[in-house]
């Protein structure tokens, strides 16, 4: 088949029409099309990955429910917990605690004063520093006792045991004691 001038000039017009065209539709499709699908497809794994995250969630969440046993033993350990991290900060109640602990071990104090309180986003710190004297056996007792105490949340923080020469078997003892308290 043979084409004369006209079609040949048409083909030709009609050839770069269509060239055109695909250069625009690729270009826009590599400028504003393919950025945003990998975006999109960013998302949709995200977006995936926490639906991931929410169906483990509810699975523990109906287990929970499911197992009654469980709940009501959960439910005494959180009881427990509560009760030894109150709600305020209950300087009497520490006190008494620290009390019992100083007077079971035989450690004596001759001061106790209360520091900055920390806060935190679920709890606070309330730290107490204890200056005294105890022999080393019963400074090991004593700091057993704020550790494992079982009606309050204590941990010791840093201590420091001296010598005294005058009398050896005694020692002077300064514990920095932290207690907690739940915020709601």
């Amino acid at each position: 088949m043979v084409l004369d001038e006209k079609q040949k000039q048409t083909l030709t017009v009609g050839l770069i029409v269509a060239g055109m065209l695909a250069f625009i539709v690729g270009y826009s499709y590599m400028m504003f099309i393919s950025p945003g699908k990998e975006e999109n497809e960013k998302k949709v794994k995200t977006l995936q990955a926490d639906i991931e995250r929410q169906e483990k969630r509810f699975g523990v969440m109906q287990r929970y429910l499911e197992n009654a046993d469980e709940r009501e033993r959960l439910l005494e350990e959180m009881e427990i917990a509560l009760r030894r991290l109150p709600s305020d900060e209950q300087a009497i109640e520490f006190l008494s605690v620290l009390q019992d602990s100083l007077r079971k071990s035989g450690v004596t104090f001759t001061r106790v004063s209360p520091e900055e309180v920390v806060r935190r986003a679920q709890y606070s710190e309330i730290p107490y520093s204890v200056t005294g004297t105890a022999r080393y056996h019963e400074f090991g007792q004593f700091l057993n006792l704020i550790e494992c105490n079982p009606n309050r949340f204590m941990r010791v923080s840093n201590f420091t045991l001296s010598n005294n020469n005058r009398r050896p078997s005694v020692h002077p003892v300064e514990v920095g004691i932290k207690t907690f308290m739940f915020r709601n």
